[in-house]
């Protein structure tokens, strides 16, 4: 009897070890996938912020270009 018990400590052990390294190795999963989410949006804004100033810009061409051919 004393052996069982002795065998299901020692396996309940093992399981929170194994337990407790897996959960440790998934949160550092986590966060390096977070980082890189973060980069990726960051990246994403910075097109938008590019992509809105070139419409502007081709705004601001084309009405120079109007006024230009209106004064010929």
């Amino acid at each position: 009897m004393q052996d069982i018990i002795i065998y299901y400590t020692a396996g309940l052990l093992t399981g929170f070890i194994i337990m407790f390294f897996a959960i440790g190795k998934m949160k550092k999963e986590q966060s390096v996938l977070k980082r890189k989410y973060e980069k990726t949006s960051v990246g994403a804004d910075d097109s938008e912020l590019k992509v809105k100033t070139l419409e502007n810009k081709i705004k601001t061409l084309e009405a120079a270009l109007e006024k230009s051919l209106k004064k010929d």
